[in-house]
């Protein structure tokens, strides 16, 4: 049985867009934990 052509595509472009928004999330992760830090101790982690 012969997959579709629009299957074979979306998962050849899946695996680089989600590994290029990895990156944009740990920042994202790391300036909320920034933010939590400086309201709960007055002081950032950075």
């Amino acid at each position: 049985m012969r997959r579709p052509l629009w299957m074979v595509l979306a998962l050849a472009f899946t695996a680089p867009a989600l590994s290029a928004c990895a990156p944009a999330a740990g920042a994202g992760a790391a300036i909320a934990a920034d933010q939590v830090a400086e309201e709960e101790t007055g002081e950032g982690l950075f």
